[in-house]
C-alpha cells in the first residue's frame, strides 16, 4: 500500500490480508478444497467481507487445532498468531466493499497468500 492511497481503501486491503491468512489456516486445517479457496467465495468477500468472514472469524480456534492434529502445526501456529496484524482498525470488518475498494481487497489478499508460500510453501 503507497502513502498515496486513500485511506477508506486500507481496511479493503487489510481486509484481502485477513481473507488469506484464514483461508491459509483453513486449507491448513481441511484440505487444498477448502471453502475460503473457492473463487466464488473469494469474490463474495470482496464484496461483502463481514458476512464472508464472520464464521470463519468465528473458527479459527478450531482451524488451528485442525491443522495441529494433521500435523501441520509449524505453519499453523505462526499464520494464527498473525491475525490480529490483519484485523481491521475500524472495530468490526466492513459490511461492504466498493468496486475500487475490491482491487485493494484482491491485492492485499493475493500478497498476504504469496508470503505465506513462501514462508511454508508445503503448508508445514
Amino acid at each position: 500500500m503507497t502513502s498515496a492511497q486513500p485511506v477508506r481503501y486500507a481496511e479493503a486491503y487489510r481486509c484481502g490480508r485477513l481473507y488469506a491468512v484464514i483461508a491459509a489456516l483453513q486449507r491448513l486445517a481441511e484440505n487444498e478444497h477448502h471453502e475460503l479457496g473457492r473463487p466464488q467465495c473469494v469474490e463474495r468477500a470482496a464484496t461483502r467481507p463481514e458476512p464472508a468472514l464472520r464464521d470463519p472469524l468465528r473458527q479459527v480456534g478450531h482451524y488451528l487445532v485442525r491443522a495441529r492434529i494433521r500435523g501441520r502445526g509449524a505453519a499453523a501456529d505462526p499464520v494464527f498468531r498473525s491475525i490480529p496484524d490483519f484485523l481491521p482498525e475500524a472495530r468490526e470488518v466492513p459490511a461492504y466493499l466498493s468496486a475500487e475498494e475490491r482491487e485493494d481487497f484482491h491485492r492485499g489478499r493475493e500478497e498476504q497468500a504469496a508470503l505465506i508460500a513462501k514462508e511454508y510453501p508445503a503448508g508445514k
